[in-house]
């Protein structure tokens, strides 16, 4: 895949199911604006991105473009790291975002910014034969059940009938 500036929401579900590894296998390039960087409390995310520097880069996003930000997305309720990858964004060239916060997806996908989560990301290593399909159930059912990402029944069921069609 391509380059890809995060949110913390889906390096903290990885890190709950132990598969934090998987975004470097299926981004090029992880991007991080300092604002999330600044969130991340969890040591062994913080050092899996120190160990990982070729292919992770934090970016400084002022304030000012934070403001143009808050402005341009008002309609959105959105907090200081999420107003950082928005600022970040078009900064890098085909860049996706990479959240599990339902407003921030929103006001991504509003600017015509493709968007991906915890479980995109799941279904992008499968489908990159990093897993394999009992795998990919196995993660699911832990991101579900064991990691704090919440996702209502209606989604969950939508994913689980996407797997039981991959071959």
């Amino acid at each position: 895949m391509r380059n890809a500036v995060f949110d913390t929401g889906p390096l903290i579900h990885l890190h709950e199911i132990n598969r934090l590894e998987l975004v470097i296998t299926v981004f090029n390039t992880l991007h991080l604006p300092e604002q999330v960087k600044r969130e991340i409390r969890n040591e062994a995310i913080i050092q899996f991105l120190q160990q990982n520097t070729t292919c992770v880069s934090i970016h400084s996003v002022n304030e000012s473009e934070l403001f143009v930000t808050k402005e341009a997305y008002s309609g959105f309720q959105l907090h200081l790291a999420d107003l950082a990858v928005l600022s970040l964004l078009p900064k890098i060239k085909n860049a996706i975002a990479v959240t599990d916060d339902l407003a921030l997806r929103k006001a991504v996908e509003s600017s015509g910014i493709t968007t991906v989560g915890t479980i995109g990301i799941l279904l992008n290593a499968y489908k990159r034969g990093v897993i394999d399909k009992s795998q990919l159930v196995k993660l699911l059912d832990l991101t579900f059940n064991d990691s704090s990402l919440y996702l209502n029944s209606a989604f969950k069921t939508r994913v689980l009938n996407i797997v039981e069609t991959l071959t």
